[in-house]
């Protein structure tokens, strides 16, 4: 069977997983949005995305242990974005689990690999893209939450696992989709403070996607 053929097949099989999982993921969607937020709550719309992200990962990352982590960061950040375009928070319970998922998928693969430089310059990006965000938070007194930190470090650390350059990429890539935020009526909020509020979370995982597709 020839490559192309392959890779059809495995974009095909990740888009089924995608929308099982997406699905299913939804459940978790709904424990943290309120029942206003129809389409965030519905199975479709995280079905939907979930397949989409997981088919362009399958497409794109070249075959090995990647994918999966990188799948498994992905089915977690669907309903993660959701909740934060909604509720701009990110939940503890999912980040923490997708981080440590993360991590340990990394770590099987420096072992069996018996490779660490990946592994090692992974965890230096999620160090350093956390301490940028923590040095934001305390800089904009509360503008970029606990949460929004937590985001960086796991986007840190799957993009830091390619190459510093796709670490910076990604944050560039969601700062300037923040900035496109901020111009969308419907998006954009204030807090009685009267500053802008935007939905970090969607806007680093974004970037994060971005950059493992353009590093395949």
């Amino acid at each position: 069977m020839q490559f192309a053929q392959i890779r059809g097949w495995s974009t095909l099989g990740a888009v089924v997983v995608g929308l099982v999982l997406g699905a299913a993921g939804s459940l978790l969607t709904r424990r943290f949005v309120p029942p206003g937020h129809v389409a965030a709550r519905s199975w479709w719309l995280g079905a939907l995305i979930t397949a989409v992200v997981l088919g362009l990962v399958a497409w794109r990352v070249r075959a090995g242990g990647e994918p999966v982590v990188d799948g498994y960061v992905a089915v977690l950040a669907v309903p993660l974005a959701v909740i934060d375009s909604c509720e701009h928070r990110l939940p503890r319970a999912l980040l923490w689990p997708q981080l440590g998922g993360a991590l340990l998928g990394f770590s099987i693969l420096c072992v069996v690999r018996n490779d660490s430089a990946p592994g090692v310059r992974a965890v230096a990006a999620l160090a350093a893209a956390a301490g940028l965000f923590l040095v934001l938070a305390l800089v904009t007194a509360g503008e970029v939450g606990a949460g929004d930190i937590s985001a960086a470090a796991v986007v840190g650390l799957v993009t830091g696992w390619l190459g510093w350059p796709f670490v910076g990429g990604a944050l560039l890539t969601a700062s300037v989709l923040a900035l496109v935020l901020v111009a969308v009526p419907g998006v954009r909020q204030r807090n009685a403070a009267g500053v802008v509020l935007v939905p970090f979370g969607p806007c680093l995982y974004a970037g994060a996607l971005v950059m493992v597709v353009a590093a395949a």
